[in-house]
């Protein structure tokens, strides 16, 4: 896996655009290669860090993985740092209309190294406390390159200074719609699945249902919700003078909500159900009552389970609240729409970086949370 990961990021580096250059945000860019774009230093560095990744990867073994690891964050820091340094060069010697724009070859070279890092998590095994300074390490080196201005004249980042004030408003709407709705769904789901484990009865109508509703289109049932949503909102003045109408964050966060629902019932169930009778009965014998048995038996034993299907549902959840933003509900969409309407894919990627990189920080968050219940809390 490693290997191949390594493949597709040298391959990706070497055939594909480094960068595009376009005279203006909506012309057709100019491709330029890895060689053209950067001096021979940069990319002769570049290959020696690929070089030296696949021995890495080739090689078994938890410290070849560990250093593997090391060098995947500083090959990123490397990737876009050189980008960044291209950008300026071109956009000083182009105009001050001039957009850099990152190219195929960069997007191919991160997947790569995304493959390689899956592979050597697993054999680095660094722990929560490495994989935790190995993180802060990659988002401090980020920071500081983006507050010493390294990225300044990427087109992504352009667009952002343009947008500055309207991402952060719709930063604070996307994170509003995903929390309510994934509290809420947590609130329904966490004693739905507890319901049904402990009663046999309801638990294939509660599936089926759940099971539906996973099923319909999010547009679709946005709109579904627009025309009773609209009228509830007529009826009731107070539901309107809190924001709840046909359109906006009502009908994406209770769509949300019930996306959301069928992850963490069914983990719920599922962890649970996983609780072996034994070690209850241990509990019994020790003179636990029912209470204790649940708190301090049952609920340790089921927590990562029930983490991993709230961690589903918020990183859907977090996709999904982008799809809102066409019925007024706001977000990151709302640029991903706008530059999809505009042609303007460096607008798109405003909307869609943050996007992925909050599904991404929110997975990671559970993760650390499953990995500290799977090791006692310890």
């Amino acid at each position: 896996m490693g290997g191949a990961g390594v493949t597709v990021a040298l391959a990706g580096l070497v055939l594909g655009d480094f960068v595009l250059v376009r005279r203006n945000r909506l012309a057709p860019g100019v491709p330029l290669s890895v060689f053209e774009a950067l001096a021979e230093l940069q990319w002769a560095m570049l290959l020696a860090g690929l070089a030296a990744l696949l021995l890495f990867s080739i090689k078994p073994g938890r410290r070849q993985a560990a250093a593997g690891m090391l060098l995947i964050v500083l090959l990123v820091l490397a990737l876009l740092g050189f980008s960044g340094s291209a950008a300026a060069e071109l956009s000083e010697a182009g105009g001050s209309f001039t957009r850099v724009s990152i190219g195929s070859s960069m997007w191919l070279a991160l997947f790569g190294l995304f493959i390689v890092l899956t592979d050597m998590v697993g054999r680095a095994r660094l722990g929560l406390v490495g994989n935790v300074l190995l993180a802060v390490g990659f988002v401090a080196g980020l920071a500081f390159s983006a507050l010493a201005g390294a990225y300044h004249f990427l087109s992504p980042v352009l667009e952002f200074i343009s947008h500055r004030d309207r991402f952060f408003a719709e930063l604070g709407n996307h994170l509003f719609i995903t929390s309510l709705s994934i509290g809420l769904a947590a609130a329904i789901g966490l004693p739905l699945g507890l319901l049904i484990f402990k009663y046999r009865s309801p638990r294939a109508s509660v599936f089926a249902v759940l099971n539906i509703v996973q099923t319909v289109p999010s547009l679709a049932l946005f709109g579904l919700l627009i025309a009773p949503l609209a009228f509830i909102s007529g009826e009731w003045p107070l539901l309107r003078s809190l924001g709840v109408r046909g359109i906006g964050w009502a009908p994406a966060v209770i769509a949300l909500t019930l996306y959301g629902l069928l992850p963490i019932v069914r983990n719920t169930f599922a962890g649970f159900a996983a609780v072996d009778k034994a070690v209850m009965e241990v509990g019994r014998g020790m003179g636990m009552g029912p209470l204790q048995i649940f708190a301090r038996v049952e609920l340790p034993i089921a927590a990562p389970i029930i983490l991993n299907g709230l961690r589903i549902a918020c990183v859907q959840n977090i996709g999904n609240t982008a799809v809102a933003s066409l019925i007024g509900a706001g977000g990151f969409g709302i640029f991903i729409f706008q530059g999809l309407g505009q042609s303007a894919i460096d607008l798109v990627l405003l909307g869609t970086i943050p996007t992925i990189a909050l599904a991404l920080c929110a997975d990671s968050l559970f993760q650390i949370a499953m990995q500290f219940f799977r090791s006692g809390g310890s």
